[in-house]
């Protein structure tokens, strides 16, 4: 019985067969900087119909701005010529329509482990949180001069794109 990393090196190979993207710089080829959740159902270049190249993307649990995730924004924007950020939570997000009880919950329930100390960056209000992360990024002194900063919320079940702010 094959392992899972025999079935990802079948897929890899295949992909491998058909890679067309030989020399594609490391930068935004199209000036943008995607911040969005960690779940499966967002396929980021393929909402956009862009390609490998066109965008970078970054990706935590909500889509939600903090500390570490800014200071990558702010290389991107000098570094990598991210000119336009977009900040783009989901429909259906799990840390935007449970309490962080029930997370904590829901984890010692799968794992046996106690996580009453464990404190995930829940989202009470996901529009409320997304105009304050662009609110905040906009006034970030290190990011490059120019930059636009965008919120918009990507619906699961629709494919389709919101822009809030």
């Amino acid at each position: 019985m094959p392992s899972f990393t025999d079935s990802l090196d079948a897929s890899n190979a295949a992909y491998v067969e058909s890679f067309a993207a030989k020399g594609v710089p490391g930068r935004s080829g199209t000036h943008l900087l995607l911040l969005t959740c960690m779940d499966s159902r967002i396929v980021p270049h393929a909402i956009f119909g862009l390609k490998e190249g066109d965008m970078k993307v970054v990706r935590n649990a909500g889509g939600q701005l903090n500390s570490e995730v800014e200071r990558d924004i702010v290389l991107a924007s000098h570094l990598l010529d991210c000119d336009n950020i977009v900040i783009m939570p989901h429909t259906k997000c799990a840390m935007a329509s449970l309490s962080r009880s029930e997370v904590r919950m829901r984890l010692k329930e799968l794992s046996g482990t106690d996580f009453s100390s464990f404190e995930p960056r829940m989202i009470e209000d996901w529009e409320a949180k997304l105009r304050a992360d662009v609110a905040h990024l906009k006034t970030n002194e290190l990011l490059k001069k120019g930059v636009q900063v965008r919120g918009a919320r990507y619906d699961v079940d629709t494919g389709q794109v919101s822009w809030i702010c």
